[in-house]
């Protein structure tokens, strides 16, 4: 029996999310950059909480604000797939908000441990 891990393919976009890619100029987008990632992963945790109580409202307007947040960040596929839970949030598939809702927070969190960077071992 094999266990499959879903994987998205990583877009170039996540290039620019790297601490290394950004120029030492340019310290206001850093500042943008790490402030945009940070609510990211608050709404990361949120969309679980949101989805898991039943609360689809605030699920729907969450995905709204990624959507928004993804197109500050560059990040071109969570904003569509984040659209698509908004879209999903309207219909009632509960499985097809489940899979997407689930493909959202994978791209979420693949794009947060790449801004993250390799970690050291101490």
């Amino acid at each position: 029996m094999a266990r499959l891990i879903p994987r998205e393919q990583r877009g170039p976009e996540y290039d620019a999310l790297s601490p290394f890619a950004m120029e030492s100029d340019h310290y206001e987008d850093g500042d943008v950059l790490c402030s945009g990632l940070e609510e990211l992963s608050r709404h990361l945790k949120w969309l679980d909480d949101d989805y898991q109580s039943g609360q689809f409202d605030r699920l729907e307007a969450r995905a709204r604000s990624i959507v928004m947040l993804a197109d500050t960040l560059g990040l071109r596929q969570v904003g569509q797939v984040a659209a698509d839970v908004v879209y999903c949030v309207d219909g009632p598939d509960e499985i097809a908000l489940s899979a997407t809702l689930s493909r959202l927070m994978r791209l979420v969190t693949q794009a947060l441990d790449h801004a993250a960077g390799p970690m050291t071992v101490f």
